[in-house]
């Protein structure tokens, strides 16, 4: 029998863990890249409808785990990397271009904190533990098929756009916490170990993060920048 213990941060398990979902992530790219194209596309969709699946499960059994007053408090389906996960499948099954442009950006800058600072208590081996890295993988799978797996090139004003759709994002968000008292998309509270704990009052710590944000995406824009090919996507 297995016991239940909290989780740790940075412990044996957290590094195993990540360990198994970047050699996981690793072999499915490889194999996806020597593909042919139908192939791809047809490994793009399947991870597009492993993201719904696996959201509508999550939700699901968050829903079946807590009184209707804790689910719209704490577990609704509203924190970034739950509407990051829909995004996903929104990208990689139809691929519009701002969809596929915000899950490469938003994923690679923001969801993936969420593998490297967990904020969780429930550890190994309970359910929520392996759905919540399970659903955040899948996020960062998803968010390297785009450049490696689809025709998908940045254009300039990608890194921009992100920016702002995150922004709205958090504009909506906020409100919806202040009326429920919940801390969807962090904007009452920083999740502790996260780079938000050390910018001050929430959600004003969002604004610091503007400026290195949009460089950072610029920056990720670089390698998957649009050149002389038409994208056709």
């Amino acid at each position: 029998m297995f016991e239940y213990s909290d989780f740790t941060m940075w412990s044996a398990t957290h590094f195993y863990t990540l360990s198994v979902i970047a050699l996981l992530i690793t072999a499915i790219l490889i194999y996806g890249y020597h593909l042919s194209e139908t192939g791809k596309k047809i490994l793009c969709k399947s991870i597009a409808m492993a993201n719904l699946i696996l959201y509508l499960a999550e939700y699901l059994w968050r829903f079946a785990q807590h009184t209707p007053e804790q689910f719209i408090k704490d577990e609704l389906p509203l924190h970034f990397c739950a509407v990051m996960a829909l995004l996903c499948f929104i990208a990689l099954w139809w691929g519009p271009r701002w969809a596929r442009s915000l899950v490469y950006f938003g994923v690679l800058s923001a969801s993936v904190q969420g593998l490297i600072t967990p904020a969780i208590t429930y550890g190994f081996p309970k359910f929520d533990f392996f759905i919540f890295f399970a659903s955040h993988g899948l996020l960062l799978l998803s968010a390297l098929a785009i450049p490696l797996l689809t025709t998908w090139k940045a254009k300039a004003k990608d890194p921009i756009r992100s920016v702002l759709l995150m922004n709205a994002y958090l504009a909506v968000i906020h409100p919806i916490n202040l009326l429920l008292g919940s801390n969807y998309g962090y904007t009452t509270a920083a999740p502790a170990g996260s780079i938000l704990d050390g910018l001050g009052i929430a959600p004003w710590y969002y604004l610091w993060l503007e400026i290195p944000a949009l460089v950072l995406f610029y920056l990720m824009y670089i390698p998957v920048r649009r050149k002389s090919i038409p994208d056709r996507t």
